[in-house]
């Protein structure tokens, strides 16, 4: 298994951090769309490591269109020599139409024409063949030779893979079937990948090898004990944004706390965050995060739910956690493999 880390921070921070994280053993660096463009983070990355793989965890994709993806994605696999990995999800409708002044329809379908699109322009750019793209939701069929990059740039790797996240069957049917990996969600748990995730990557890839597929494991860390209740009521918080989500009700229902999704939905509506969290039951929170104390039985702990289920490994942390503490349980994950 591969141990990744999610690093989220200023630019100026960014080359500090991640030449720390290589220095420390993790396998890859991943971006999160949030406050900030997950896509430059990464150029400083790529100057400051050597090996890392890189990518985005999530960039958004509907925020966007096929050519600024093929262009951002070609341009980062170039300047760090094939490390790159374009992590793409949708969001949801509210975000896309309201937050993106983006369309939304049919979230699946879209996300295979979105890939198919970006793919083609690849294609055009490494053979200097005609672009022509013509899908449902995109149509790509000008590609002067003006706006191609050399393909020398990407000689010896090629464009970079394309991973997608998911929670639902269709969507996660259509990573099987188009991407090189799948990204879970960091509110899944161990039943709901088993008996859910898997499967409908099995059956949307077909005769084709299954994606690679990376968890960010929700982990509470700390100190001691009023450094890790901080750490819990972040997390608890997290679980309790998350889980208003409708979609992402079978994650809760594969714990037995479907019932739950509803009434998170409705202090979301009224915007009373403090009472999410407080909605959240304990038994919720140790059924999606791994608590820490020791980080020899913590990597014992994520490697008995997730080893089996997943090929690459990182942690969630809502939270400023200890970038020591999360290098020592990646440390021990590393050595129990």
């Amino acid at each position: 298994m591969r141990v990744d880390t999610t690093i989220t921070c200023p630019l100026a921070e960014m080359p500090e951090r991640t030449a720390a994280a290589e220095a420390a053993g993790y396998d890859g660096v991943w971006t999160f769309e949030g406050a900030h463009d997950p896509f430059l983070p990464l150029l400083l990355a790529a100057e400051h490591t050597e090996s890392v793989t890189l990518g985005t965890s999530i960039a958004v994709a509907f925020g966007r269109n096929p050519l600024l993806l093929a262009t951002m994605g070609w341009d980062l696999q170039s300047y760090s020599r094939g490390r790159f990995v374009l992590g793409l999800g949708t969001q949801i409708k509210p975000h896309i139409e309201r937050r993106y002044s983006m369309p939304w329809s049919r979230p699946a379908d879209r996300m295979r024409d979105l890939v198919t699109a970006v793919r083609a322009i690849w294609d055009s750019w490494l053979t200097g063949g005609r672009l022509d793209h013509r899908g449902e939701f995109y149509t790509q069929t000008l590609m002067p030779p003006l706006f191609k990059p050399d393909a020398d740039e990407v000689d010896g790797f090629g464009p970079p893979p394309v991973w997608l996240a998911g929670v639902g069957p269709a969507m996660t049917r259509v990573a099987g079937e188009v991407a090189d990996g799948f990204l879970s969600h960091p509110l899944a748990t161990p039943q709901f990948l088993r008996d859910t995730t898997i499967p409908n990557l099995i059956d949307g890839a077909g005769y084709r090898p299954r994606p690679t597929v990376h968890h960010s494991a929700m982990v509470i860390v700390g100190r001691d004990d009023v450094e890790r209740a901080a750490a819990r009521n972040a997390v608890r918080a997290q679980i309790g944004f998350y889980g208003s989500t409708p979609a992402y009700r079978p994650i809760l229902d594969s714990v037995g706390f479907g019932d739950l999704q509803p009434r998170l939905r409705e202090l979301t509506r009224a915007g009373d965050w403090k009472a999410i969290a407080r909605l959240v039951p304990d038994d919720l929170v140790d059924a999606i995060a791994v608590t820490v104390t020791d980080p020899v039985d913590g990597a014992a702990e994520l490697l008995r739910r997730y080893d089996p289920l997943v090929d690459r490994l990182g942690f969630n942390t809502p939270y400023q956690a200890d970038p020591d503490l999360l290098a020592d349980v990646a440390a021990s994950l590393r050595s129990q493999c």
